[in-house]
C-alpha cells in the first residue's frame, strides 16, 4: 500500500494540514517542525504529490513555451533553438519546468484558445495574432511575447533592434560601394518584417537611391525558396551587386545561387545574413550577418514571465535586445 500524508503525520505527531504546509507553504513553518516533518517522510519514501501541491499553491510551477507552427520543432531551428535553451536553464535556475509546443496545440475544434496543460505562464515565440493574446489573457494567463510585439495593454514583448540591425547591414553594404542591394524578405510576423524592410528603405533614400521594387522580394524563409528567388534576380541584366537577406537561411539558399550560377562571393554578389546563427559560421565563405543575443532574448522573456506569475501582471512594455555587425567573408 502506498505511503500517505496520514503516515507522515502519524510517524511525525503533527496534523495532516501542517505536513501538507510544510511542503506546499515551507516558509509558514518553523525549521524545527519542518525537519521533523522532513525526516518522518525521508523514513517512509514519502513523496508528496505534485497535482496536490499544485492546488494548495494555485501554481504548477510549469511553463509553457510556444512557436508558430512553421517554425516547429523548435529544436532544429537554427534562430529559436539556443533561445529555447537560455529560456530552458533560466526556468530551470528559478525552480519551474518548462514544455514546448506549436501555436497550433492552443487551438481548441471549435477556434477557442486554450492552453490544454496545466500551465502557469506562457512565452509566445515567433508571429503570434492579437486575438490569441487577448484570448490567454481574459483567461488570467501570463504571456510574454518573444521577438514579436504587438499594441495590448499589459503585455510584455521581448525583442531585438530589428529595424537597427537592418541599417547596419545596408550601411555596411553602401560603404562598400553598392547601390544595387537586393532585399529577400522572409515572411515572418509583421513587425520583424516591417522593421527590417523599412531600414532597408531608409537606407536607400540616404545614400540617394530609388527603390526597385524588382529586387524586393518575399518568400518562405526556407534555403529553396531563397535559390529560386535569388536565381530570378540573378537573371535581370541589371541584376543586384549584393543582397540583404533577412536571416542567415535565406541567406545560405541565396549564397547557393549565386555560387551556382557561376559567380564569385563577394566579388560578383555580395551577401548579408540576419541572426548570426550557428550555421553563418559552417558555410564557406563564412557570411557576414547581424548578430541577435539569443541568449539575452531567452533569458529576459523567462525572468519577466516568471515575475509576472510570482507578482502579478506586467505594465505594457517593449524590451529590445541590442544588435552588431558580424563582417565575415561574403562582404
Amino acid at each position: 500500500m502506498a505511503v500517505t500524508i496520514l503516515d507522515v503525520a502519524k510517524l511525525c505527531g503533527y496534523s495532516k494540514a501542517t505536513v501538507s504546509r510544510a511542503f506546499a507553504c515551507p516558509e509558514q513553518v518553523s525549521d524545527k517542525t519542518r525537519e521533523k516533518v522532513y525526516a518522518a517522510a525521508r523514513a517512509l519514501n514519502y513523496t508528496p504529490d505534485a497535482i496536490a501541491r499544485a492546488m494548495v499553491r494555485g501554481r504548477t510551477d510549469n511553463i509553457g513555451f510556444v512557436i508558430y507552427e512553421k517554425q516547429y520543432p523548435v529544436v532544429l531551428n537554427p534562430f529559436y533553438s539556443p533561445i529555447f535553451e537560455s529560456v530552458l536553464q533560466t526556468c530551470a535556475q528559478h525552480g519551474y519546468s518548462l514544455f514546448i509546443s506549436s501555436d497550433r496545440d492552443l487551438h481548441l475544434p471549435n477556434g477557442q484558445t486554450c492552453v490544454k496543460k496545466q500551465m502557469d505562464g506562457v512565452i509566445l515565440a515567433g508571429h503570434s495574432d492579437m486575438q490569441t493574446v487577448l484570448d490567454l489573457q481574459q483567461q488570467n494567463m501570463p504571456v510574454v511575447l518573444l521577438n514579436n510585439a504587438l499594441d495590448l495593454d499589459h503585455l510584455l514583448c521581448v525583442t531585438t533592434d530589428q529595424y537597427g540591425g537592418a541599417v547596419l547591414a545596408m550601411r555596411h553594404l553602401a560603404e562598400r560601394g553598392h547601390r544595387r542591394i537586393g532585399l529577400i524578405a522572409g515572411n515572418f510576423s509583421p513587425h520583424v518584417y516591417m522593421a527590417r524592410y523599412n531600414g532597408y528603405c531608409d537606407v536607400l533614400r540616404e545614400i540617394g537611391q530609388p527603390i526597385d521594387f524588382r529586387l524586393v522580394q518575399s518568400i518562405e524563409p526556407t534555403v529553396e525558396a531563397a535559390i529560386a528567388c535569388t536565381s530570378l534576380m540573378l537573371s535581370l541584366s541589371d541584376r543586384p551587386t549584393a543582397l540583404f537577406c533577412t536571416n542567415d537561411t535565406i541567406a545560405i539558399g541565396a549564397m547557393k545561387a549565386v555560387l551556382r550560377a557561376g559567380l564569385c562571393i563577394p566579388e560578383d554578389i555580395a551577401i548579408v545574413g540576419f541572426d548570426d546563427s550557428e550555421n553563418s559560421r559552417l558555410v564557406e565563405p563564412e557570411l557576414t550577418t547581424v548578430h541577435i543575443d539569443k541568449v539575452a532574448m531567452g533569458r529576459i522573456a523567462a525572468e519577466r514571465l516568471i515575475a509576472q506569475i510570482e507578482q502579478g501582471p506586467a505594465e505594457k512594455q517593449v524590451i529590445q535586445t541590442d544588435v552588431r555587425l558580424i563582417v565575415r567573408q561574403t562582404t
